[in-house]
């Protein structure tokens, strides 16, 4: 099975620093060494963009592809670049997880969305409605209904069918995120899969940072 880790983006938020190269305050391990743990025995495929060289200069040796149209795609272009019909993760290069997450989503459904109940979203998170755990849509702005779980960015997909949609429509809809094109419906079977018992630390800005900083200080 792959994982295919984006993580493109410029990180304006983070002053250009590759999310992958930052550090976890509790083991001193970068956001790439857990993914590398959390993920072995899996063909890693780490697509980049902004100051790409950082990561390949630090790990020359995994399998990487060079989105050059990092500055004006979203992720959905860089998927689209690495998806085929391969059985994978779709994981975003920003989360401070444990192997026990990933080994979770792997006994679980076929295909599933990570998914968690957040009181605070940033504008542009992707939510999801829900039918009991089947993914009904997948949408951003306001929440339809007050209990919908936000799409956190980590998507286990094992159906060629759904994968040769998702790679259709990021191909076609390259400035969407990669979740907004993740077609659910009678025919597309994904179920949500809730990660509020696992560890999950996004990091997208130093605030993000500093919080588990003082976390890790004051538990």
């Amino acid at each position: 099975m792959r994982v295919i880790i984006l993580a493109a983006g410029q990180a304006v938020q983070l002053d250009g620093y590759n999310k992958l190269l930052i550090k976890d305050p509790e083991s001193g391990e970068s956001i790439l060494d857990k993914y590398l743990e959390a993920f072995t025995g899996f063909h890693v495929t780490v697509v980049l963009g902004y100051r790409a060289i950082n990561v390949m200069h630090e790990y020359p040796n995994l399998d990487y592809i060079y989105n050059s149209e990092w500055a004006v795609s979203n992720s959905s272009y860089s998927l689209s670049l690495a998806l085929n019909q391969d059985p994978c993760f779709v994981i975003n290069g920003d989360f401070l997880i444990e192997p026990e997450l990933i080994e979770a989503m792997q006994n679980s459904d076929p295909d599933i969305i990570a998914t968690l109940q957040k009181e605070s979203r940033a504008s542009n998170a992707l939510n999801v409605s829900l039918d009991g755990d089947d993914v009904v849509d997948i949408y951003q702005g306001k929440l339809k209904e007050a209990n919908d779980p936000e799409a956190i960015g980590i998507y286990k997909i094992t159906s060629k069918e759904i994968l040769e949609t998702w790679r259709y429509n990021c191909v076609n809809h390259s400035d969407l995120y990669v979740g907004q094109n993740l077609i659910s419906d009678s025919s597309h079977n994904l179920k949500s899969f809730d990660v509020s018992n696992f560890r999950v630390d996004e990091v997208n800005t130093p605030l993000d940072y500093l919080r588990i900083l003082q976390n890790k200080t004051n538990p």
